[in-house]
């Protein structure tokens, strides 16, 4: 009985506050949270889901930091290097079409983000393991998008009604069912893994933790949502692939901070790949932001300003890299119904980036 009492007594003290163990990434508080200069405005989209922050607060100061461990050591094996390396017909330039159809698609339905990074997840894998035709990849991205529904056990248009918007009359259910077990037989049937978005959401909730004011999470919740944003834009590009997924989040939510010009200097974040690497992946990440404002824009027009700040690219600017490109026109849609016009075009790079077997010998992955 004792033993419970004190456990008892912990949660309760753990709920007001009065705990003395912290967590790995909490600051020491005394009492008060520091003010916002300016309280931010909350965004609204779609892929903001900070809505309710209570019993997600709760649920991370328990067991985040032991489901961060778990899933950093997992991502590995689910993020697979150069693979588009055996592929003859599938190129970089045919992946960014795939990907922004994708995403356009899980836009229409109002997906949750972390079905596309699943989806853009099961492509990756499985077209690592077994050469394609290039016609392939459009039905095979399709059957990945409409798995992933089915996994993360949500809502899911029905089948019909989603593989009309691809555009092509021979994708029909029985087809899609077909490609879909040989799918989750090339997966071995592993289809839950750490995607960017667990990464997204975990750094978000360290910054929300960190002061419990209305101001900070939403901040939180704003960069978030921007975040994920430019790593959905990411996924379209080849070479961001090369980068481990905790990585790229964290490069991408600090593209979002320089957007809304909110300063993290002070902030406390984990340091588990070194300065140059982290930085690398910064560069290119706001440089890429830069070259496709347009498209951030219009994929996320309640989000992202029409003219980025000066100062969001500064430091990509001195780097003196010239990796990206503008982007390119919309892709025109072949379907009679299409998905809710984003106004996105589809984003280019030149060449298809560095390869990730070039990138071992730089660090990376």
């Amino acid at each position: 009985m004792a033993t419970f009492n004190s456990k008892k007594r912990k949660r309760e003290e753990k709920r007001s506050g009065c705990s003395q163990k912290k967590s790995k990434y909490r600051r020491d508080q005394h009492g008060t949270c520091c003010p916002v200069p300016e309280e931010p405005t909350p965004v609204r989209d779609q892929w903001n889901t900070f809505t309710v922050m209570a019993d997600a607060l709760q649920t991370f100061e328990e067991y985040g930091e032991d489901a961060y461990l778990f899933n950093k050591r997992l991502e590995n094996d689910f993020s697979p290097l150069d693979f588009l390396a055996i592929q003859h017909e599938v190129d970089p330039t045919n992946w960014e079409e795939v990907i922004n159809l994708l995403i356009k698609v899980q836009r229409h339905f109002s997906l949750d983000f972390s079905t596309l990074c699943l989806s853009v997840n099961y492509l990756a894998r499985y077209i690592s393991q077994r050469p394609l035709k290039a016609t392939i990849l459009k039905p095979l991205g399709a059957t990945c998008l409409y798995l992933a529904t089915k996994i993360m056990g949500r809502k899911r248009p029905s089948a019909e009604d989603f593989l009309e918007l691809f555009g092509d009359a021979n994708y029909t259910p029985a087809y899609i069912a077909y490609v879909e077990k040989n799918l989750m037989c090339q997966l071995d049937y592993r289809l839950q893994g750490p995607t960017i978005d667990f990464f997204l959401e975990h750094f978000s909730l360290i910054r929300a933790s960190s002061e419990k004011c209305s101001g900070i999470i939403t901040r939180a919740a704003n960069a978030l949502t921007a975040a994920r944003g430019i790593a959905a834009l990411a996924m379209t590009q080849y070479g961001f692939h090369q980068y481990a997924p905790s990585l790229l989040a964290q490069c991408c939510l600090k593209a979002a901070d320089n957007i809304f010009g909110y300063n993290t200097a002070n902030e406390e974040e984990p340091c588990d790949y070194p300065a140059h690497l982290m930085q690398e992946c910064l560069e290119k990440t706001l440089l890429l932001v830069t070259a496709n404002n347009n498209f951030l824009q219009q994929l996320l027009p309640g989000v992202f300003p029409e003219t980025l700040q000066e100062h969001s690219t500064s430091a990509a600017i001195h780097s003196g890299s010239t990796e990206v490109t503008e982007p390119a026109g919309q892709h025109p849609g072949t379907s009679s119904r299409r998905p809710k016009e984003t106004g996105a075009g589809s984003p280019r790079k030149k060449g298809g980036g560095k390869s990730a077997a070039a990138s071992r010998k730089t660090g990376k992955r």
